[in-house]
């Protein structure tokens, strides 16, 4: 009898120690969706497959995916598509889609994925059928992930109504963003009654975005700076702008800078406003049109290191434009044969154009 009580009380710890390794999918994936990863990352990931987490399969595979360790990332992607987790079809998606140039692939599994309620894939099959210009598939898909809760997808809709100029349906769509609490739909029905012909409105543009700024997007200020700027009401524009920079809009700053630039001819405010725009919000195009300021009335020295300055924070134009200034006005042929490199290599395509008049090939 102790023998059999024994091997029952054996049998019955064994099925506990297998409960508590059930497959499961609780960890939340952006809790290892990051841009730099350590070894200590790794270990914890493959730490979460030990315990049974099946998410741990697409942590992992996320760190060889950002180590651009392709293999490794499918290996593991993969094991956790046998396992069951429908994430790993969505990051296999992700991987031939973005890193592998294999949009036919990518379709496949974000397909099985959005079928299964994975919103995002569905999300990122209507961004692969709308720059296929498919629309009625990136339609329906939009449409899915909005079902699953995705408000931008809705927002992604309204904007494919746009390019098939059907006004109405766009308008709807951007109203019913709005409505559900998103500033964007506001802003760009601002956007649409400044520019568009057939509906310019520039009263209703300003219903828009003050709609828009009433939920908190700073971007809106800026964009009623815009309207009374078409109206040449300046003393408001400017008005709005500040009020856009005070809330943190780098838009508006850029814009302030530009009316007294293009509008009114003061120069030195100008300078103060991108100075104080870089100063306090990181306004890396401020650095830019500073550059430019200064080349377009000829002071090309200073032009170069305003240029200079914001190419080292990541400015395509600025490097471009560095490029320009060597090769137009000073004359100095290895500095812009430089400059457009580093302007192509940064993802300035126009900048091959300029080389191949300096009689480099670069491709």
């Amino acid at each position: 009898m102790k023998i059999i009580k024994l091997i029952t009380v054996f049998v019955f710890f064994s099925a506990f120690l297998n409960a508590q390794t059930i497959k499961k999918e609780d960890y939340p994936i952006s809790q290892c969706n990051k841009q730099t990863y350590t070894q200590e990352d790794l270990k914890e990931y493959k730490s979460l497959i030990e315990i049974g987490e099946i998410q741990g399969y697409n942590c992992v595979g996320l760190y060889y995916m950002r180590a651009k360790d392709y293999d490794k990332a499918k290996e593991y992607f993969n094991k956790g598509k046998e396992k069951g987790s429908i994430e790993s079809y969505a990051q296999l998606g992700s991987l031939y889609s973005n890193f592998l140039n294999d949009k036919d692939e990518a379709i496949n599994y974000y397909t099985y994925a959005a079928k299964k309620g994975h919103g995002k894939s569905a999300h990122n099959l209507g961004v692969i059928y709308d720059k296929k210009f498919v629309y009625d598939k990136a339609l329906k898909w939009y449409e899915k992930s909005f079902k699953e809760g995705d408000t931008y997808s809705l927002l992604a809709m309204g904007t494919i109504y746009l390019k098939q100029n059907n006004l109405e349906k766009a308008i709807k769509i951007f109203e019913k963003v709005g409505e559900l609490g998103k500033s964007d739909g506001y802003y760009n029905l601002g956007i649409l009654y400044r520019k568009n012909k057939k509906i310019k409105d520039l009263e209703k543009a300003k219903i828009y975005f003050e709609k828009c700024l009433d939920l908190g997007n700073a971007i809106c200020a800026g964009g009623m700076g815009t309207v009374y700027e078409d109206l040449e009401d300046y003393e408001n524009a400017i008005k709005w702008y500040t009020k856009g920079f005070e809330l943190g809009s780098k838009e508006s700053v850029t814009r302030l800078g530009l009316i007294y630039v293009e509008k009114l001819k003061d120069y030195e405010t100008a300078i103060k406003w991108y100075k104080k725009g870089f100063e306090e919000l990181n306004c890396v195009d401020c650095l830019t049109n500073l550059g430019s300021l200064y080349a377009n009335n000829g002071n090309y020295n200073k032009a170069l290191i305003w240029y200079e300055k914001s190419s080292e924070l990541g400015s395509l134009k600025a490097t471009y434009n560095l490029g320009l200034i060597y090769q137009d006005y000073i004359k100095n042929k290895d500095e812009s044969i430089k400059w457009y490199k580093k302007a192509y290599d940064m993802g300035y395509l126009k900048a091959i154009y300029r080389l191949k008049e300096l009689g480099v090939s670069y491709e």
